[in-house]
This record gives structure tokens, C-alpha cells and sequence, in this order.
């Protein structure tokens, strides 16, 4: 087995992941710092993917003079967040947002500008014009930018490693990873981790992220004892299924208000539309809402979008038609040119013709719970970015994603290399081959089947007969899953569909179609953990 020596291993190089590895050498240049990406830095996670119009980053600068503040940020944070938010993180992000992205234009990162200063966008959630974008490759733009200074300062990048688990000491503490190259196993010892390896939006059959979305950080930090919380609260949303590519469609075109209709033809959004909400309203409130969420009247679009789905009314590419083709050319290059233009390289005019979409899981609120500087609660581990529950409520605001990675990443990095600073290497007599299993065939048919049972049981729709049924699944497979693969997916599963099922309201991205109702009883976390028999139990 191949083995590795770092001083501070960083699972993941998205943005969470970038500026924990460069804050950690920044913080302590003696250090080896390395940053371990299962696929290329430049292509893998879902930061560096370009699908949508526009991708924000929120700090209240107040460029646009509307009287943007720290503390109305804070409050949009926490109102948004409907009560299931760490009021202390939400305080830090919006503190120290602005000093973090002020360090990336200082870097070279080249933000939108209008009338010659940079350009705020008001976001879902947001009271105050507060999101900076550079279009729809902000994600690539910052993690390029945070890659070129990390590797001028010594930071080690391993591509296409995968890590499949995480090492400890005969003490519990975290000390290095598993994982595999080009077949070949490997040891990677290390004295501090930080895990940024994303969501798992992957693990659902229609999703807008990486293929490398998988959960697997999740999977690894659940077996080393981390505490997880809001893991019934992630994003889904309408996105593009035809043609096929990975692309969202949210604020002007809604404005626009298309015609939805099913493969009969049928416009059916009336249908779904409760207590005196038209149509019209639902499409309107959507411009401001692209996660489904129960906060706003918008949600009827998501519900009758994947209800005609899921009733076998969609396209036979599992979709419905949005169409546009009655508003000129002219508006939607000047309402959407990003969409318009990524659409017809991919062969669809919308101006001539609609396109299909379906609802896509797009970003998860919920995981490993954090404290202020990213600790986990498990020695030797930190974790940034969309892996990390906490900042995040019920819902968050648009932007405040990507702000989460750069503050949370910061506090990551600088603590985990405060800490491998101060401690020996330890564990690696324990540290033996992992001979990693693949998944055959029959495991593969069982990860697909997976896919459709979440997507369909665990997204915009939920209820106690579907989840049981999600379960039920899992307990079947769990009992001959062999590869790390499957194992993964299961382990997550679980703990998503138990968090599910507790939680009996609706609340923000959570819709219990059998608990409609929001209920102030359950303002307040759920938090998951590893039982003694190995299943979640709440804490």
C-alpha cells in the first residue's frame, strides 16, 4: 500500500476546501498542507460546475445603497433559516463575509460590475441586494483564484484520489484516510483532517451537481462518531432535462411567466394552486424563490411540477414542457442571456421552441454539525462547506452557500493547522490495506434503484408510506452490501430518510404532504449520531 505523509490532509477542492488548504499554510507555512480531490482540482465538485444564469456569493457591502447591514444580514440568515439555524454561526457569517471576500478580490477575482461600481443581486431569502456574482462560474472563478496562491505557497494536490474512509488512533482520534489510485491502495497519514467533500445530491436520480456528490464524506464522518444535524432540510429545484445537461432555471425566467404544460398538453399549475393563489402569483413568486420551499406561495410550482411527474403525466424524458416562445428574442437576451445563450449552443431555441424540466436536487442545508471553527466533536477533525450543518436552517438565504465555504473554510483550515502544529503523528501502526471492493454489476443495479427510491420518496413530496418504503430498502441491502460504494449510499440514506420521517411538519425545504401544516413545536434541530448498534439514533 502506497502511503502519504501531510501534516494537514484537506478531503476536497471546492471552495470550502480551497480556502481551508490556503489558510492552513498561510496560517503555519512549515506545514505540509495537502488537498486530496477525487477526479481534477480544476473540474470536480460542484463549484466548478457553470449551471445557471447567475452564481452568488453574499457579503453586505452595500454597493447598491439600499442600506445592507451585518446585523440585517444576520437577521435574514436566521428569519430564513426558520429557527433551525446556530444563531452563533449565523452571527460569524455575516461578521466576517465581507473581509473573505474581500480577500478574493484581492486575489484577482473579478466580480460583475454596473455604473462603475460591483454589482449586488437581490436573492431568495435576502431583505437587501447583498449577492456578487461573476455570472454563472463564481464557483470556478473563486476556487481558481484560491488554487493559484495555495500552490505559489507549497499547498500539495492529489487528483483522482479517492478516500473511502478515515483513520484513527487506538484514542479515537482522527490521524489520516483510505482511499484508492488507479486501482491501487492508499494510506494517507496526517495529524489534522478537514473534510469539504460537498453534499450528496449524486445519490439522487435527477440532481444539478457533480457526479462526485455521492455522500461519502458523510458516510466516513457517520462511522468516525460525528454528530449531524437539519438533514431533513436540502435544496430541490427546476432544472433543464432536455437536453441533457446540468443547468437550473430560476429568477427572470419565471418572470416571464411560462406555460407549463404535461405530455397531454395539459396547463396544470391552476390544479395545485390553494387559497386564492393564481397561477400567475406562483410563477411571479418564483423568480425570488428557486429552492422549493413551503416559506412562499411559489412551492405550488415545485409540487405540481413533480406531482404530474410522478403520476406518469411528464415528457418521456421525465419532464414537463416550459415554454417561453411567447416572449420575444430581444427580452430574453436581455432578461436571461446566460440561459438563452447556454441553451441553443446545447440545440434548443427557446424563443422558438419549449424545453423539458423536471426538479433537480440541487444543495443540502443539513450535515456534520459544526462549532465555530469548524470542529467536529471528533478529535483531529474539522469540516467545511456544504458537508457541515449549523449556518444553515429549514431553508438559506441564495448566496449564502458559497459565503458559508469561504467563512467556515477560513475558520477550518486555521484551526486545523493550529492543532497539527501542536500534536505528533499518531495511529500509523495501526493503519493496515483496505482492499477495496467495486461494485458488480448486481450492486450497481441496487445503487440505481437507490437513486429512483430517494429521488421519488425523499425530495419535494414526503410522506410516512414513502420514507418506510426508503427504508425498508435499505434494511433489505444492508445485509450482503459489499463495496464502499453501496455501503456509502445506504449509510446516508438512512440517516436522511430517519431525519425525514422525525420531523412531522413542514418546514422551509421540508414538505410532509402528510404534515402540511408548520408547527412552532418543532422549532428546533434534530441531531443524529451513530447508535451502539450502528443505526442513527437522536441525541
Amino acid at each position: 500500500m502506497n502511503t502519504i505523509y501531510c501534516d494537514v490532509l484537506v478531503i476536497g477542492g471546492g471552495a470550502a476546501g480551497s480556502r481551508a488548504a490556503l489558510e492552513a499554510k498561510q496560517a503555519s507555512p512549515e506545514l505540509d498542507v495537502l488537498v486530496v480531490v477525487d477526479s481534477g482540482y480544476d473540474t470536480g465538485g460542484s463549484t466548478n460546475m457553470i449551471a445557471s444564469e447567475a452564481l452568488g456569493i453574499n457579503a453586505p457591502f452595500n454597493y447598491e445603497g439600499d442600506g445592507d447591514s451585518v446585523d440585517i444580514y444576520e437577521q435574514d440568515t436566521v428569519t430564513t433559516g426558520g429557527g433551525l439555524a446556530n444563531p452563533e454561526l449565523c452571527r460569524i457569517i455575516a461578521e466576517e463575509s465581507s473581509a473573505r471576500v474581500q480577500e478574493l478580490m484581492d486575489l484577482g477575482l473579478e466580480f460583475t460590475q454596473r455604473d462603475g461600481h460591483i454589482e449586488q443581486q437581490k436573492l431568495s431569502g435576502c431583505t437587501k441586494a447583498r449577492s456578487l456574482t461573476c455570472y454563472g462560474s463564481t464557483g470556478r472563478a473563486m476556487t481558481g483564484v484560491m488554487k493559484r496562491k495555495a500552490q505559489a505557497l507549497g499547498v500539495q494536490i492529489a487528483e483522482n484520489l479517492k478516500i473511502t474512509r478515515l483513520h484513527h488512533n487506538e484514542q479515537g482520534v482522527v490521524c489520516g484516510a483510505f482511499g484508492t489510485k488507479n486501482g491501487q491502495a492508499v494510506f494517507v497519514s496526517a495529524k489534522a483532517v478537514v473534510l469539504a467533500t460537498g453534499g450528496a445530491s449524486a445519490m439522487f436520480s435527477f440532481h444539478v451537481a457533480s457526479p462526485t456528490q455521492t455522500g461519502d464524506g458523510w458516510a466516513m464522518a457517520y462511522d468516525a462518531g460525528c454528530q449531524f444535524v437539519n438533514m431533513e432540510s436540502f435544496q430541490c429545484g427546476p432544472a433543464v432535462v432536455k437536453p441533457g445537461f446540468t443547468f437550473i432555471i430560476h429568477s427572470h425566467m419565471w418572470r416571464l411567466l411560462p406555460k407549463l404544460t404535461n405530455a397531454s398538453g395539459e396547463v396544470f399549475l391552476p390544479r395545485y394552486c390553494k387559497d386564492g393563489v393564481t397561477a400567475e402569483t406562483a410563477l411571479d413568486l418564483k423568480a425570488m424563490s428557486y429552492p422549493f420551499s413551503v416559506r412562499t406561495d411559489a412551492k405550488y410550482v415545485d409540487i405540481a411540477i413533480f406531482d404530474e411527474i410522478r403520476k406518469g403525466n411528464g415528457t418521456k424524458n421525465g419532464g414537463v414542457y416550459f415554454d417561453v416562445t411567447h416572449v420575444p428574442k430581444d427580452v430574453l437576451l436581455e432578461k436571461a442571456p446566460v440561459t438563452y445563450e447556454t441553451l441553443l449552443k446545447a440545440g434548443i431555441d427557446i424563443a422558438v421552441e419549449p424545453l423539458e424540466l423536471g426538479i433537480g436536487v440541487q444543495n443540502f442545508n443539513g450535515g456534520i454539525l459544526i462549532d465555530k471553527d469548524g470542529f467536529t466533536g471528533v478529535e483531529g477533525l474539522w469540516a467545511a462547506g456544504e458537508i457541515t450543518g449549523g449556518v444553515h436552517g429549514s431553508d438559506r438565504p441564495g448566496g449564502n452557500n458559497l459565503t458559508d465555504t469561504q467563512v467556515f473554510g477560513y475558520r477550518a483550515g486555521r484551526a486545523a493547522a493550529a492543532y497539527a502544529a501542536t500534536h505528533p503523528r499518531t495511529g500509523e501502526e495501526r493503519a493496515s490495506e483496505i482492499l477495496e471492493t467495486e461494485p458488480d454489476e448486481a450492486e450497481l443495479a441496487i445503487i440505481r434503484e437507490s437513486e429512483r427510491l430517494y429521488y421519488q420518496y425523499m425530495t419535494v413530496i414526503r410522506s410516512q408510506e414513502g420514507l418506510e418504503k426508503v427504508l425498508a430498502f435499505i434494511e433489505a441491502q444492508e445485509k450482503t452490501a459489499k463495496s464502499s460504494q453501496l455501503k456509502n449510499r445506504l449509510t446516508v440514506g438512512r440517516l436522511m430518510a430517519q431525519a425525514l420521517l422525525a420531523r412531522k411538519e413542514s418546514r422551509g425545504t421540508h414538505y410532509r404532504e402528510d404534515y402540511p401544516a408548520t408547527e412552532e413545536a418543532w422549532r428546533r434541530r434534530i441531531v443524529l449520531q451513530k447508535g451502539a448498534d450502528g443505526l442513527p439514533v437522536e441525541v
